[in-house]
C-alpha cells in the first residue's frame, strides 16, 4: 500500500492549488493528486470562448501565463507533487484513511493511505427530468468535450440554428458563442420568467433580453420544454408547454450544475442543506482528516448568513489556499461568499453582486432600490460607454445589499468596488466617502456609486423615482419628454415604450421654467431624459413651481435599452 501525508482527489481548481500550496508550506511532505480525466487545472470558464473561435485551441484553457502547458508534468516539475491521471478514487475508508483507486486504462484497483484527505471533485452538468435521445447533437456544455463537439460540427457548417435550454450564465454564453462568430440562428428557452433570475432582477434581465434580440437571438421565457425527440435526419426536435414544435440542428442543456457529492456521501461525511460537502470556516469536513473545497462544497452567504452553493473557479482557487494553510499548520479561514458574477453578452457587459431585491424580499429583508445610468468616461472623451445600474439597499439601515448593471461600459470596477463594501457591511453613507481614482481617460469626476447614493437621499426626502420595469403604456400620467428636439427626433420615444395613446407631450430642460404652465398643477407628471439626471433638474424646477405630483423615470430612457 502507498502512504501519502496529504492525498488530494480532482484536479480542476481547488485541488492543484491546494497540493501546490502545501508544497510550498512543507517541502518534505509526500503529496499525490488523483484524476479521472487527462486535463488538468484547465480555465473551464474560458470554454464558450474556444467554441466559439475566440480561443484557438482547448491547449490555450490549459497553459500558464508564459505558455506552458498545466499537464502531469507540469506539476510534478514545477510545482513538485505526484500526478496520477486516468485514475477513478471509488471509495473511503475514513476509519483506516485510506482510499480505493481505480487504474480506468488497466482497470486494476489499489489502496492508498494518508494522513489528510482533500476532496475537490467538482460538479457535473444538470439535466433536465426528461428522457433525452442519444445524439452527438444534443449535449450539455459542461466538459471541453462538450465545447470541441459544438466547435467541430460548427466549423463544418453543419450547424445552421441551434437551441440552448437554460437562461443562466453559461445559456447566455452559449447563445453568444453560437450566435456570433459562426452567425448560427440560435432559440434561448428559459423556464423561468426572466433571464439570469439568479443574478439580475427582471427589469435589468430586461436589458440583457435587449440584447440578445437585437443580435439576432429569439428568446422564449417562461417556456418549459416537456419533450427532446430526433427527426428523421436524426436532428433534435424540442417540444415545449406552449405546443411548439421545434427543429434544430444542435441542442445544448445548459440549466446548470450539481455538485459531485457520490464520494463523501458514501462514506458518511455530512452534506449540506445546498446538497453540497457541508465543511467549517477552515474547509474542514464532519471528518477533522478531511478537507474539500471548490464546486463539490456548500458555502455560506455573508449577507444572510445561510448556506448556499456557488460554483465558481475564483471562489475555488482561494478555498484551495485555505485548506492547504489549514492542513500545513496555519490558522486559515474562508469567509464565505458573496456572489459576485460577471458576464459578457456580444456588445453588453453584465455584472452583479450581492442579493437581488427579490432575494432580500424572500429574506423578508426590508429593502428598497435606486437607479441609475451612466458614462463609464466623461461624453466628451472619444471612448466613452454607458451602463445601467440598479443598486438594492436595507431601508431601515442604509446597509447596502447589492449591485446591478447592464450596459457597454466597463463595469468590472464598480462590481469589485461594491464587493468589497458588502464585505465590510458598508452603508449607503459610505459612499458618500468612497475616493476613486479619477482622469477622464478613466471615469467621471463624481463616481456612480456616489450617485446613486445621493438617489438614495432624494428618495428619503420625498422624490419619487419610477422603477423601470413599471412604465406601462396605459397610464393616465402625462409623459413629459425633456430631451432636446434634436435628441427626440433622433430617438423618438415609440421606438422604446408603448405609447398606446398615452399624453405625451416634450419640452427641453431649458424651457421648462417658461413653457410649463399649459400643463395642469393637478397632473401626475412622469419626467423622461436619456439617463435621468435632466429629470431630477426638471423636477425641482416643477415642484418649486407648485406642481405636486412629479415622478422620475429612474436611469431615464437608458434603463430601458434606449
Amino acid at each position: 500500500m502507498q502512504r501519502y501525508n496529504f492525498i488530494v482527489v480532482g484536479g480542476g481548481a481547488a485541488g492543484p492549488k491546494a497540493a501546490a500550496v502545501l508544497r510550498r508550506r512543507l517541502p518534505q511532505a509526500s503529496i499525490v493528486l488523483f484524476q479521472k480525466e487527462e486535463l488538468l487545472s484547465y480555465a473551464r470558464c474560458g470554454l464558450p470562448y474556444y467554441a466559439s473561435g475566440d480561443i484557438e485551441s482547448l491547449s490555450k484553457l490549459t497553459q500558464t501565463a508564459y505558455g506552458v502547458e498545466r499537464n502531469q508534468q507540469f506539476f510534478e516539475n514545477s510545482r513538485g507533487f505526484e500526478v496520477r491521471t486516468g485514475c477513478v478514487v471509488e471509495s473511503i475508508d475514513r476509519q483506516g484513511k485510506t482510499i480505493q483507486v481505480r487504474d480506468i486504462e488497466n482497470n486494476q484497483v489499489f489502496e492508498c493511505s494518508y494522513n489528510k484527505l482533500i476532496l475537490a471533485t467538482g460538479a457535473s452538468a444538470t439535466l433536465p427530468p426528461l428522457e433525452l435521445p442519444e445524439s452527438e447533437r444534443i449535449r450539455t456544455f459542461h466538459s471541453p468535450s462538450d465545447a470541441e463537439a459544438f466547435r467541430k460540427l460548427a466549423e463544418r457548417g453543419q450547424v445552421g440554428n441551434c437551441i440552448v435550454m437554460g437562461g443562466g450564465l453559461v445559456g447566455c454564453e452559449v447563445a453568444e458563442a453560437a450566435g456570433g462568430l459562426w452567425g448560427i440562428d440560435v432559440t434561448l428557452i428559459e423556464l423561468q420568467g426572466h433571464l439570469l433570475g439568479w443574478q439580475l432582477d427582471r427589469e435589468m434581465s430586461e436589458l440583457a433580453h435587449i440584447e440578445l434580440k437585437r443580435q439576432g437571438v429569439k428568446v422564449l421565457t417562461s417556456t418549459k420544454v416537456t419533450r427532446v425527440l430526433l427527426s428523421e435526419k436524426e436532428t433534435p426536435i424540442v417540444e415545449t408547454d406552449s405546443g411548439e414544435s421545434l427543429a434544430t440542428d444542435y441542442l445544448v442543456i445548459a440549466a446548470g450544475v450539481k455538485p459531485n457529492v457520490d464520494l463523501p456521501k458514501t462514506c458518511g461525511l455530512e452534506l449540506g442543506e445546498s446538497g453540497g460537502i457541508k465543511v467549517n470556516a477552515r474547509m474542514q469536513t464532519s471528518d477533522q482528516d478531511i478537507y474539500a473545497g471548490g464546486d463539490c462544497v456548500e458555502s455560506i452567504n455573508r449577507l444572510t448568513g445561510k448556506p448556499c452553493y456557488l460554483p465558481m473557479g475564483s471562489i475555488a482557487n482561494r478555498q484551495g489556499r485555505v485548506i492547504a494553510e489549514n492542513m500545513a499548520g496555519n490558522d486559515t479561514t474562508f469567509n464565505g461568499v458573496i456572489g459576485s458574477f460577471m458576464l459578457k453578452l456580444f456588445d453588453r457587459n453584465i455584472g452583479a453582486v450581492g442579493l437581488t431585491q427579490r432575494a432580500a424580499s424572500e429574506l423578508g429583508l426590508q429593502s428598497s432600490a435606486v437607479w441609475g445610468s451612466f458614462s463609464d468616461r466623461p461624453d466628451y472623451y472619444p471612448e466613452h460607454n454607458s451602463y445601467t445600474l440598479k443598486m438594492v439597499y436595507q431601508t431601515n439601515t442604509g446597509r447596502l445589499l447589492g449591485l446591478q448593471s447592464v450596459g457597454a461600459g466597463n463595469v468590472a470596477r464598480l462590481i469589485d468596488v461594491f464587493a468589497v463594501y458588502l464585505q465590510k457591511e458598508g452603508t449607503v453613507e459610505d459612499l458618500l466617502d468612497f475616493e476613486h481614482g479619477y482622469a477622464p481617460a478613466y471615469s467621471e469626476a463624481l463616481d456612480p456609486l456616489y450617485h446613486l447614493a445621493c438617489m438614495v437621499q432624494a428618495n428619503e426626502k420625498g422624490q419619487s423615482f419610477v422603477c423601470p420595469g413599471c412604465v406601462g403604456g396605459d397610464d393616465s400620467t402625462l409623459l413629459l419628454d425633456i430631451r432636446e428636439n434634436e435628441e427626440v427626433e433622433e430617438s423618438p420615444l415609440t421606438g422604446v415604450l408603448a405609447l398606446n395613446g398615452r399624453d405625451v407631450k416634450q419640452i427641453p430642460l431649458g424651457e421648462i421654467v417658461n413653457k410649463s404652465e399649459g400643463i395642469s398643477k393637478d397632473s401626475r407628471i412622469l419626467l423622461v431624459c436619456k439617463r435621468g439626471a435632466r429629470s431630477y433638474q426638471a423636477a425641482k424646477i416643477l415642484e418649486a413651481k407648485g406642481y405636486e405630483r412629479v415622478d422620475i423615470l429612474a436611469g431615464g430612457l437608458q434603463s430601458l435599452g434606449g
